[in-house]
């Protein structure tokens, strides 16, 4: 009854493509309740895996071919529960919160968050190549669409065919694999994992493919806020662990993973002071904090376990605390008319609730407490010192200085935008609803989370 339960829940969000071509308040409604059953059911499943014992996988294969063995399925054991359950916890909470944000445009909004949410959700209790290729196509589809909703069409190009690329390399791994595209079945092929490590990039905006994310803040806050914090950047970083949880890969390509991770957030560093859209600020921390997933996924690659169980607690520690960024953000804008930080001004007055989610959040992001990006990089900086040659001081060094950088970026546009004398409208009740929601699972998050991960480990 469990798979099953995990099953529907991971369907059901198609269910609102059906909202195309309704607006106001019902199509409000039914996104809501389509997306509160889903959340419900996939919460059921989540309580009944682990009453039974977290440590069993259970899995069933719905559809195999003879060349390529299964190719969809569903896959629930701790990491797929845990990431499935913020996923759609967060895609309902960004449903609740567009009712409130969206004026117009409300069903077509509605239709490809359903299609941008179910994709994501059948990604994550996938184990083969074929339905993460397949889930993954559906993502960029939803991610074409949405960002065109913000004018930006040739933006939402590139990360359309950005994303392509990437699909196209997992169905280049997969015929590498043949059979073994099935990661319970398959063993480790270099040139397979060297394409999956570039699919992985790809998906989560990293170097050299980096551009694609910060352009795509045109999308409404809302999808950005889904596609940021827990659907297609983190599920990136979700996919290599998959394959590395499953291949065991030695470490080959540890230096090829690190290195190109270490630049890629040292470049973060350099763009971080040069930004005044929030937006786009929140973007480059994305890039750089799924960065950090990535340098413990390297660590990984030397057979430490606490690589791929300090990876998916990054993740999903980072998927809260950057709903909440956005979703502060996107509270800005509905407040002053923009996010543009510089027009910014008197927000403990004007916006008290927005003002503590941005501030919580921000700092959360630079691994403050009491949000959890603070456990987990600091498990980071920890393991990575046991790593080999000068990655043990480097790895280390670089999530601490990106901190610190991003710290005192956010402390200076904290000193310009929170005093002072502004105009804004007045917080929406359903906006601090969320905020407040968003801050209390980021509080918890680390702690309920970290148990959970360390029960993770290299399969068989």
């Amino acid at each position: 009854m469990m798979i099953e339960l995990v099953l529907i829940s991971a369907l059901i969000p198609f269910v609102l493509l059906i909202l195309w071509k309704l607006e106001g308040k019902t199509a409000d409604l039914i996104a809501g309740a389509i997306l509160g059953v889903s959340l419900l059911l996939n919460g059921m499943a989540l309580y009944d895996f682990f009453s039974k014992g977290s440590d069993k996988v259970y899995h069933t294969a719905y559809v195999t071919t003879g060349n390529l063995g299964e190719v969809f399925g569903i896959t629930a054991d701790t990491a797929s529960m845990l990431m499935g359950f913020v996923s759609i916890l967060i895609a309902f909470l960004m449903a609740v919160y567009a009712s409130r944000f969206l004026d117009s445009g409300k069903g077509k909004f509605y239709a490809l968050f359903g299609l941008l949410t179910g994709a994501s959700m059948v990604f994550i209790y996938s184990t083969n190549l074929v339905q993460f290729a397949v889930a993954l196509e559906l993502m960029a589809i939803a991610m074409l669409c949405l960002v065109e909703l913000g004018n930006a069409k040739t933006d939402a190009l590139k990360a359309f065919l950005v994303l392509n690329v990437g699909v196209l390399l997992i169905l280049g791994a997969v015929a590498v694999l043949g059979t073994g595209q099935d990661l319970t079945k398959a063993t480790y092929d270099g040139t397979a994992f060297l394409l999956l490590i570039f699919a992985a990039f790809m998906m989560s905006s990293q170097f050299p493919f980096y551009s694609w994310l910060p352009d795509s803040t045109a999308s409404p806050i809302p999808a950005s806020a889904y596609v940021h914090s827990a659907s297609i950047v983190p599920l990136g970083a979700y996919m290599l662990f998959r394959v590395i949880q499953y291949m065991k890969p030695n470490d080959d390509y540890f230096w090829l993973l690190g290195g190109l991770t270490v630049a890629l957030i040292i470049l973060m560093m350099i763009y971080y002071p040069l930004q005044r859209d929030a937006k786009r600020l929140i973007a480059y921390s994305t890039i750089a904090q799924t960065g950090v997933a990535y340098i413990t996924l390297a660590y990984a690659l030397l057979g430490h376990v606490a690589g791929i169980q300090i990876a998916l607690y990054q993740v999903v520690n980072h998927a809260v605390v950057k709903a909440l960024a956005f979703a502060s953000v996107g509270g800005l804008a509905l407040a002053y008319g923009t996010t543009d930080l510089k027009l910014i001004k008197g927000m403990r007055r004007t916006v008290p609730w927005t003002s503590i989610a941005w501030f919580m959040s921000f700092l959360g992001l630079a691994g403050v407490l009491p949000l959890g990006l603070f456990f987990s990089k600091a498990f980071t900086i920890m393991s990575t010192r046991h790593a080999k040659g000068i990655a043990s001081w480097l790895f280390p060094a670089v999530v601490l200085i990106d901190a610190a950088i991003f710290l005192i970026v956010v402390l200076l546009w904290f000193r310009e935008i929170f005093f002072g004398e502004g105009e804004a409208k007045k917080e929406p009740k359903v906006i601090v609803a969320v905020l407040i929601v968003l801050i209390i699972v980021g509080i918890i998050m680390p702690w309920v989370s970290l148990d959970v991960v360390m029960k993770i480990g290299f399969a068989g």
